[in-house]
């Protein structure tokens, strides 16, 4: 569907997103973005020094919770089918990449597809994500498949993922086990609407009768033929 390096990097970017303060699995968490040891995997692998260890109000670390700000409205937009919105934001990504290139990788042949490419050896690591996460969702919206960036739809968890189902069947973040939360609370649901009382019996009044047999329907017509 989209390449290796193209799925890894919209992985990382709903990480970067999933940083953000909110409702997460039903829990309320605060700001994780705070230097490496609080992001989850694997944002600190490919940013291995951000240079804000010692330094939690430097240039840095602002420079990618605004980059987390865009790449989460992007998300919000496209889950929402504001295709035009989502592309607002991606292309202020692209803006901030600089010349964006077509090349062919390294080993390929004629027929071999080109990729995009952008930046400079030695970028700053928070243009190099920048720019990486740009290029990723570019290639998102010119295949048309900006519907798979999605967020998840479980009580209280805005978390974003990426579908990358056969048949956008994704529902639920992978992070927080939103899809367990919500089988159980079906579940209970069913258990509770079986174990209520009938709407008469809940009201004090007699259990209909069947127009054929003259016997009561529902519990308690039941408990009564049991009886016989």
């Amino acid at each position: 569907m989209f390449s290796a390096t193209t799925t890894a990097r919209l992985a990382q970017a709903a990480t970067l997103a999933n940083t953000a303060p909110g409702f997460r699995g039903g829990r309320q968490l605060p700001d994780r973005l705070d230097g490496p040891a609080g992001l989850p995997s694997p944002l600190p692998s490919i940013l291995p020094d951000w240079g804000f260890e010692d330094d939690p109000s430097s240039a840095t670390l602002r420079s990618i919770r605004k980059l987390r700000a865009v790449v989460a409205g992007v998300w919000q937009d496209a889950a929402a089918q504001d295709v035009d919105a989502a592309l607002e934001g991606i292309n202020t990504l692209l803006g901030a990449a600089g010349t964006v290139r077509a090349v062919l990788p390294t080993d390929s042949t004629v027929r071999s597809p080109a990729v995009l490419v952008a930046g400079q050896e030695g970028d700053a690591p928070d243009k190099a994500l920048s720019t990486a996460f740009a290029l990723a969702l570019t290639d998102m919206a010119v295949a048309g498949e900006l519907s798979r960036l999605r967020t998840c739809s479980g009580e209280d968890c805005s978390n974003a993922f990426v579908d990358l189902t056969r048949n956008r069947s994704k529902q639920f973040c992978d992070e927080a086990n939103c899809a367990n939360r919500a089988h159980v609370k079906a579940y209970r649901a069913r258990r509770a609407a079986e174990a209520a009382p009938a709407p008469e019996e809940a009201a004090g009044q007699p259990a209909p009768e069947n127009l054929k047999t003259g016997k009561k329907t529902g519990k308690a017509g039941k408990k009564k033929a049991k009886k016989k």
